[in-house]
C-alpha cells in the first residue's frame, strides 16, 4: 500500500481517478470505498480521510467528468466575438469532446440510470445533473460575454434545456456512432442558442 503523505487535493484527485477507472471497467455499482482503495493502492482509512463517505466520492467523480466534458467547449470561446465563428467552433468542440470522452459521457448516463433505479444513488445522480446544467450555464454566460450579447430566455432555463438536448444527442451517438447525425444535432442546437441572442 502506498500511504506516503501527499497534499489532500492531490490525494483526492488520485482517488477520483481510481473510482472512474473502476466505474468505466466494472460499472458504477462496483464503485465501493474498498474497491477504490484497492485500485488506488491506498488504505481504506486514506479514502475516508479524503471523503466523508461514498456519496461524497461519487459526487467528486461527477464533477471531474463534467469538467473534462466542458473543456473542449470552453476552449471554443477562444475564437473571439464573431458569432459565425463561435457557432462553428462550438459545434466542432461538442463533437470532439463527445468522441474524446465517450467513456466518461457513457458513465454519466450510467450514473443517471442507476440513480433513477436505486434510491441510494438518486442524490448522487441529481448532483451530477445539477453539475451538468451548471457547467452549461457557465459556458452560456461566457459565450454571452465574449459575443457581447444577452439571451432572450432566462439563462438558467436555457442552460437546462441546452444540457438536456446535448445529453439526447450524445446518447443517440453512443448507440448509432453516426458522426454526421450528431454534428447536425449539435448544429441545430447551436443555431437555436445563437438565435436566442440579443444585443
Amino acid at each position: 500500500m502506498n500511504n506516503k503523505r501527499k497534499p489532500l487535493d492531490e490525494r483526492r484527485a488520485e482517488i477520483v481517478e481510481a473510482g472512474l477507472n473502476v466505474a468505466m471497467r466494472e460499472g458504477v455499482e462496483s464503485v465501493t470505498v474498498r474497491r477504490v482503495a484497492q485500485e488506488a493502492g491506498i488504505s481504506l482509512g486514506t479514502v475516508h480521510y479524503c471523503f466523508d463517505d461514498k456519496d461524497a466520492m461519487l459526487r467528486a467523480m461527477g464533477r471531474s467528468i463534467a469538467m473534462r466534458a466542458s473543456e473542449p467547449v470552453l476552449s471554443a470561446l477562444e475564437v473571439g466575438p464573431d458569432r459565425d465563428k463561435l457557432e462553428v467552433a462550438t459545434v466542432d468542440a461538442l463533437l470532439v469532446g463527445l468522441k474524446q470522452h465517450q467513456h466518461m459521457r457513457l458513465l454519466t448516463f450510467e450514473f443517471a440510470v442507476s440513480g433513477a433505479r436505486t434510491p441510494v444513488l438518486r442524490e448522487v445522480a441529481q448532483a451530477h445533473l445539477k453539475q451538468s446544467i451548471a457547467m452549461t450555464r457557465e459556458y452560456l454566460q461566457r459565450l454571452a460575454d465574449v459575443a457581447g450579447v444577452k439571451f432572450r430566455t432566462e439563462i438558467g432555463a436555457l442552460a437546462r434545456t441546452t444540457a438536456l438536448r446535448i445529453d439526447g444527442i450524445e446518447l443517440a451517438w453512443m448507440v448509432d456512432q453516426d458522426d454526421d447525425a450528431a454534428r447536425q444535432g449539435f448544429a441545430d442546437l447551436a443555431h437555436d442558442v445563437f438565435d436566442d441572442m440579443q444585443p
